[in-house]
């Protein structure tokens, strides 16, 4: 809802302002103070549990202090309780009732209640399932059970929801006393210093949860605030209209540009005419506001490689940064719009800008009016910035503004500079360079689009953005128009483009997230996979089995895990389009074992062979057949290799011990679920978005395969050597330790734990192959202890010893330019 509301002044005529009514707003730093409280918790709970000799002395040191403090403290320990439930809450309660906040008074008493009773649950859950030791330490000297008094958590509780802290003077007074009363009391034994600070921590996260949940009234400057804030910084508006809301009338200030401008700043936007009939641009950033994006710009520098975040700590910090950087930017020559001034009240930083001349934004241009002249007016501007050292970094159509005389003499604007960097990185600014490919080629194509960027920039600027032509570097609005361009797979067409024109550039995508959704699941796991072992490992025994482990074995089963590299290397030569030497490609599945640390098992070897590949100038949709190829013979190969050494040996070794019936049921059953499964669509359509895409990769690539029987048979000698030498390390693992399995039970074990290490995103699958293979060990009847200690020494042999030698692999290839 929006309405015109004249603000008087005795030296200025009246303002009209259309604008939102103040609203509730749910703060993102109270999300981050619950997180916090909660972490202050557990820590207490910790301390309290394990720290109890520290926690008990202190108390007792504190509590021992000379007899005659105590009787100066006489009357404040007789008047504690009175402070703590009187005095607090009416000081609190008379302030808001002069302020006139009757709404306040009600969330605060509701908090206090709100207080108490999460207090009261804590009390009974520590009373019922805490430890001795962390009982003791909530427990004062005399006392015979915990004590954590409820009307501090309703006073916590009570001060945290009627506003911050450094708001108001009353608060600030009330929470000193609060923990002058709190220091009397331990000093008396009447609590102990952990439940003191749990007590307030409990009742300030039942008063931030409250507060958050209703929303608190922000410190926003609105109406003649806003007016107010504004003439210190030295302009007397006559009308100001917000821009980034909804309005159910025709307000002649706003236009396109200020729709656009209002869709990419950050904070409030409006179009202001002064008194003198100059048209300006206000954007007003919030205190409350500040937190949040503080945290998203944290955020994105953490999980992008070579993106640094400012460091904005402050409202005013982040403003006076986004004005130096748009000055820089004006300074440089380039076209944007200047800062004018800048002024501070309440908990709003305004900053005033010149408005753009007559222009529309990139977003509201045609695709046919986007001529040549355009594009390289743009392509101009990014160039001026990126000479002066001005990274802009969120380069999309509403940041890009287009003068209306494109066809004589187009003027391009770029605006927006709160993620801008002035003295920036060369990184940032090949981020600038590919967003803006990306953005032209979504509108034009790629080949006008990289056309016009080697025609403005020349050769080596737009190769080096080539690597980084990915979606999570761009903007959201320039994915959104990815998505709905016209010209099919935008950002494959523009690494095409620029390989036509420059053969010898690197288009393969750089690797610049450090970490997302499944880095997380895999630490997750390997964590959790870790504690499971550790336990139930048994140090002893393992130490104990090893001394009797026979040292020749174990030399022979590393010879076997080292053998593994030379059949991977030889499925690639088969494989591959072009001809790699042979050391090289060796060399570079060693590497895959050193990155094997961190990710998922398979995953290294796929990703080092594609940049091996595509590093001999292999067209990346070729290279990614190879992979997959070389991916898919493998497991097939596998099957069938296992296949054909159960019927060559006859053996049933100690599987035979196993329910056969059971299993052929139990195989019966998964099959009919997978069928049924297929018969719904969805799920259909899911697996065939998984399985047509490698298909059809594989497929093309396998038929020129199968024309040339010398490789075909290369490939399957290859993936039979790999599947060999881990089934012999296996095997010399077991032989070690005196165990002796038939040949097919020791590859059936291996290919069981092979498929779990590829299934669960651990780091080599580490944790899962581990209990897979000790359990199907033990189940052939081995010792727990003699079978885990042989897993552990063939991972040792298959995994652990092999990471120092694909680090140097890794180096040396590096230092050859071939990774």
């Amino acid at each position: 809802m929006t309405a015109d509301v004249p603000v008087p002044r005795e030296d200025a005529p009246t303002v009209r302002i259309v604008d939102e009514p103040e609203t509730r707003v749910r703060r993102f730093t109270d999300v981050i103070g619950i997180a916090g409280t909660a972490i202050g918790i557990v820590g207490v709970l910790l301390l309290g549990e394990f720290a109890i000799g520290t926690t008990e002395g202190l108390t007792q040191d504190i509590s021992s202090i000379s007899p005659f403090l105590q009787r100066l403290l006489v009357a404040p320990v007789n008047l504690f309780t009175a402070i703590l439930a009187i005095v607090i809450p009416a000081v609190i309660i008379t302030d808001m009732l002069v302020r006139r906040e009757p709404r306040r008074i009600i969330e605060a008493l509701g908090a206090g209640v709100l207080g108490v009773i999460v207090t009261l649950i804590a009390a009974l859950m520590l009373y019922g399932w805490g430890g001795d030791a962390l009982q003791a330490s909530l427990t004062p000297r005399g006392a015979e059970m915990l004590q954590l008094p409820a009307y501090v958590g309703a006073i916590s509780a009570l001060l945290t929801a009627a506003g911050r802290r450094s708001t108001r003077r009353s608060l600030s007074l009330s929470w000193n006393m609060l923990w002058f009363g709190l220091a009397i009391a331990v000093i008396f034994g009447v609590v102990t210093i952990p439940s003191a600070l749990l007590t307030v921590l409990l009742g300030r996260l039942a008063g931030l949860a409250l507060r958050y949940w209703l929303g608190s009234t922000a410190d926003r400057a609105y109406g003649d605030s806003l007016v107010e804030g504004l003439r210190r910084a030295g302009f007397r508006a006559r009308s100001l209209v917000r821009a980034d809301i909804g309005h159910d009338a025709v307000h002649p200030e706003l236009d396109a540009v200020t729709d656009a401008l209002a869709r990419t700043r950050q904070g409030r936007v409006y179009a202001m005419t002064t008194v003198e009939g100059h048209h300006l641009l206000v954007v007003a950033l919030d205190g409350d506001q500040q937190a949040a994006g503080f945290v998203s710009k944290m955020w994105r520098s953490l999980r992008l490689r070579g993106i640094d975040t400012r460091p904005d700590v402050s409202l005013r910090q982040s403003a006076e940064a986004t004005a130096l950087v748009s000055h820089a930017a004006r300074v440089a020559g380039v076209r944007t719009g200047r800062v004018l001034g800048m002024g501070q009240i309440r908990d709003t930083m305004l900053l005033v800008y010149q408005r753009p001349p007559v222009s529309r934004p990139l977003a509201d241009v045609p695709a046919e009016e986007l001529t040549d002249a355009v594009l390289d007016a743009l392509w101009t501007e990014v160039a001026t910035a990126h000479r002066a050292g001005i990274s802009h970094r969120q380069l999309n159509a509403d940041t890009i503004l287009v003068g209306d005389d494109v066809d004589v003499d187009p003027a391009v604007w770029l605006t927006s500079w709160e993620m801008g960097e002035a003295a920036t990185s060369t990184f940032a600014q090949r981020i600038d360079v590919a967003q803006v490919l990306a953005l032209i080629a979504a509108r034009v194509g790629a080949e006008r689009a990289v056309e016009s960027a080697f025609r403005a920039l020349g050769a080596e600027p737009v190769e080096q953005a080539a690597p980084l032509l990915q979606t999570i570097a761009l903007p959201p609005h320039t994915r959104g128009e990815l998505k709905d361009s016209e010209h099919g797979k935008v950002l494959e067409a523009v690494r095409e483009a620029i390989l036509e024109r420059s053969p010898e550039a690197e288009v393969a995508s750089e690797n610049i997230v450090r970490f997302g959704g499944r880095t997380v699941m895999t630490i997750a796991l390997g964590l959790v996979a870790a504690v499971v072992i550790l336990a139930s490992f048994n140090t002893q025994q393992f130490i104990d089995a090893v001394q009797q482990a026979n040292p020749w074995w174990l030399v022979v089963g590393f010879m076997w895990a080292l053998l593994t590299f030379v059949g991977a290397a030889l499925a690639l030569v088969a494989f591959s389009p072009v001809k790699v030497p042979f050391s090289r490609v060796l060399l570079t599945q060693v590497a895959a074992a050193y990155i094997s640390v961190a990710v998922p098992a398979g995953v290294g070897p796929a990703a080092l062979n594609l940049r091996l590949l595509t590093k001999r100038k292999v067209p990346t949709p070729l290279a990614v057949a190879t992979v997959a190829l070389v991916q898919v013979s493998s497991v097939v190969v596998t099957v069938l290799g296992l296949v054909g050494l159960t019927l060559a040996s006859g053996s049933q070794g100690a599987l035979a011990a196993l329910p056969s019936t059971a299993v052929v049921i139990a195989f019966g059953v998964v099959v009919l679920v997978i069928v049924a499964a297929l018969l719904v669509p969805a799920v259909r359509g899911w697996a065939m978005k998984r399985i047509m895409p490698m298909l059809r990769q594989t497929w093309p690539r396998l038929t020129q395969v199968m024309g040339q029987p010398w490789r075909l048979a290369l490939g399957i000698a290859g993936n039979l050597l790999l599947t060999i030498g881990f089934v012999g390390a296996f095997q010399s693992s077991l032989l070690a330790f005196n165990q002796h399995l038939a040949v097919i039970d020791v590859a059936v074990l291996f290919f069981v734990g092979n498929a779990v290490g590829a299934a669960v995103p651990t780091p080599g699958g580490l944790g899962a192959v581990e209990i897979a293979l000790t359990t199907g060990l033990t189940g052939a009847g081995l010792p727990y202890a003699v079978a885990l200690s042989a897993v552990l020494v063939y991972r040792l042999l298959t995994y652990w010893l092999r990471i120092p030698l694909g680090y140097f692999a890794m180096k040396y290839l590096e230092r050859k330019g071939e990774l």
